[in-house]
């Protein structure tokens, strides 16, 4: 229990610290760039590179807010509809921004970072993450299904309600999924490396399934 314990506590500090993850130096520049969206949103994607990604569902409103950090000439970032898909890019040589993006809560969530934390609240339709250096986080969510992953960091969701089918799987470092207690679920929960702690039952054929993996860390599963 110690080693998943120690597993999430680094993924908190990375969390916690996401704004950490854009280059820093004295020769840097630094901007925010903030705007609204008016054209009816019911999917956000966003293709990050460095910089970190938080998302929040609530209102009715869609907001972006970019932390930019670059030396020489500033990113190229783009936000466009099509569809009723918005989506977030940018590109440069040398730089990172950290993406702050309010949606409503039924906006379908897909989110891919090169390095950097990702942190999600609050969302209600389907969410997808995954990032190669750094650590996952959802909280709140009520979605059906979910896939989160990380190649090098931790990965943590908490349930208000239970979902359908929920995988939240990393190579390196722990894995903590809370979803709620009265319900059925089929649990897969392994660990290549580390210590596994399963709190609720496992039913095969279940309406709700959880998968939690990890290569090298702590796995645990709660109901609340």
């Amino acid at each position: 229990m110690k080693r998943v314990l120690g597993a999430m506590a680094i993924t908190a500090g990375v969390l916690v610290g996401m704004s950490a993850c854009l280059p820093i130096g004295d020769d840097r520049e630094h901007r925010t760039v903030e705007y609204g969206v008016a054209e009816p949103v019911r999917e956000l994607v966003v293709d990050g590179l460095s910089g970190g990604v938080v998302v929040n569902g609530g209102g009715d409103a869609v907001h972006v807010v970019e932390k930019q950090s670059y030396q020489g000439s500033p990113p190229n970032t783009t936000h466009e509809v099509k569809d009723g898909v918005l989506r977030l890019t940018y590109d440069c040589s040398d730089c990172g921004v950290g993406y702050t993006v309010q949606v409503p809560a039924g906006t379908k969530v897909r989110i891919t970072e090169q390095s950097g934390g990702v942190r999600l609240a609050g969302l209600a339709a389907e969410v997808e993450a995954s990032v190669q250096s750094g650590g996952v986080e959802a909280t709140g969510l009520t979605s059906q299904n979910v896939r989160l992953s990380a190649e090098s960091g931790g990965v943590r969701v908490d349930f208000a309600s239970a979902p359908a089918k929920v995988e939240a799987k990393t190579s390196a470092g722990g894995v903590a999924v809370k979803v709620p207690g009265g319900e059925a679920y089929t649990v897969d929960a392994r660990s290549g490396s580390g210590g596994v702690d399963v709190e609720i039952p496992s039913q095969p054929g279940a309406p709700h399934s959880i998968t939690a993996t990890t290569g090298s860390g702590g796995v645990t599963v709660r109901g609340v």
